[in-house]
C-alpha cells in the first residue's frame, strides 16, 4: 500500500471513530412525573434522541401529544404512553423535528413541551 493510501485510510478511520463517539455521547433525557407536574416541563432533544418519562409518585399518569405544528394530521397523537403506573417509566424516541406539547389524560393541568431539533 502506498504511503498516500495509508494516510487516507487512517484519516477515514479517525473520522469513523469520531462519529461513533459523538453518537454514543447523546444521552437519554429524563422527565420525572411528580406531584408538581412534569419536571423539567420543557426539554430540548435532537432527532433520534430518546426521552424517558419516570412516574415518581403513587398515582397513574400518562403522556399524550398531538402532532407538532405544520403536520397534516394534528388530531392524531404523535405519541401516547397509555397508563404509566407508579414507579415505572415509558420512553419515546423522536424521529421528526418540531415542538411537541403534551399533557396527562388523568390530570389535564399537567403539561410540558419537547423541542426536537435536527441532528448535527
Amino acid at each position: 500500500m502506498s504511503f498516500k493510501k495509508l494516510v487516507w485510510s487512517h484519516v477515514a478511520v479517525a473520522f469513523l471513530l469520531a462519529g461513533a463517539a459523538l453518537a454514543v455521547a447523546v444521552q437519554d433525557k429524563t422527565i420525572q412525573i411528580t406531584e408538581k407536574g412534569y419536571v423539567p416541563a420543557t426539554v430540548e432533544v435532537i432527532v433520534g434522541q430518546k426521552v424517558v418519562f419516570q412516574n415518581a409518585i403513587q398515582k397513574d399518569h400518562s403522556v399524550v401529544s398531538k402532532a407538532p405544528a405544520g403536520e397534516q394530521d394534528k388530531e392524531k397523537p404523535a405519541f401516547d404512553s397509555g397508563v404509566i403506573k407508579p414507579a415505572t417509566s415509558w420512553e419515546h424516541s423522536f424521529s421528526k423535528e418540531g415542538t411537541y406539547t403534551y399533557h396527562c389524560k388523568e390530570d389535564k393541568s399537567m403539561t410540558g413541551t419537547i423541542v426536537v431539533i435536527p441532528a448535527k
